[in-house]
């Protein structure tokens, strides 16, 4: 497994890989941009280099880039819709100018077209968007919390799109706080064994390409995507002991997203994400 933070954007990047390397990250994620806004700042393709480069010489691999939480390839309003697909391409762009494996999407909603017409119309234009995708760059769909109009609180749902786009570059990123919030057990060995036997079947394991390790402040099945402190939520020490044991891919990059990111709590919680890795196979 690969430790990471997702990096803040406040502060400069170089400032800010520094610090993350000094906690003892040997990988990172980030947004290319401004997370709840439809237009990216404006690098320059040398200025892109510079920071690949600058990862490079660190030894930060591989780095994660997650898309706008804007982003709704299911939605319903036309210009919506168009704004989603534009801001996906051009993150896939930066990703594969900083060197990033992987782009990491939540599924969206359907917006009240129905779950399966949803379903079918994120298909459909993932299929037509991955025509023009950058070469090595794979695209990540994010499981949710679930609930209301999402389309990607289930491993069935993902394990539907993967099937429908097999061939593609397209996996999954494993997010625990959200498949807790979604109704799946993560909180005892035998929890993570049912979830991690449900995922298997649904989805592959060779398909969780990337992971979020994060607690939750919410109970079970809550449908709210609430993150907590590693160890201090409803999932805790035990369960993510269990999940880090279980048998991912090799070098999988681990990224945490627990609430008050900065230097203290990211230096805290990438600890416990150690200790609990290190002390899973004796302690469950």
């Amino acid at each position: 497994m690969r430790f990471g933070i997702h990096m803040p954007q406040k502060g400069g990047f170089a400032r800010n890989v520094k610090r993350a390397v000094e906690i003892g990250c040997i990988s990172l994620q980030l947004f290319v941009g401004n997370p709840t806004a439809w237009t990216p700042p404006r690098f320059d393709d040398e200025e892109l280099e510079k920071r690949r480069l600058l990862l490079a010489e660190h030894g930060v691999y591989p780095l994660v880039v997650h898309a706008s939480y804007l982003i709704n390839l299911a939605a319903v309003k036309d210009e919506f819709y168009q704004k989603s697909c534009q801001l996906l391409w051009e993150t896939a762009r930066r990703a594969n100018l900083l060197g990033s494996p992987y782009v990491v999407l939540h599924v969206g909603s359907h917006g009240g077209r129905g779950f399966k017409e949803g379903l079918s119309f994120f298909v459909d234009t993932l299929q037509r968007e991955l025509e023009n995708w950058p070469e090595g760059v794979e695209l990540l769909l994010e499981n949710t919390a679930g609930g209301g109009t999402s389309l990607g609180g289930s491993f069935i749902a993902l394990g539907s799109i993967l099937h429908k786009l097999k061939g593609a570059p397209v996996g999954v990123c494993f997010d625990s706080a959200h498949a807790w919030a979604a109704g799946y057990d993560l909180s005892s060995k035998e929890g993570v064994d049912k979830t991690a036997a449900e995922l298997l079947e649904h989805v592959g394991i060779d398909n969780v390409k990337a992971i979020h390790a994060n607690d939750s402040s919410t109970p079970r099945g809550s449908h709210r995507d609430r993150h907590a402190h590693l160890g201090e939520g409803y999932i805790g020490e035990e369960g993510l002991k269990a999940f880090l044991s279980y048998s991912w891919i090799d070098e999988i990059p681990v990224i945490l997203e627990t609430p008050e990111m900065g230097t203290k709590w990211d230096a805290i919680n990438l600890e416990r994400l150690r200790s609990f890795a290190d002390n899973s196979a004796t302690n469950i």
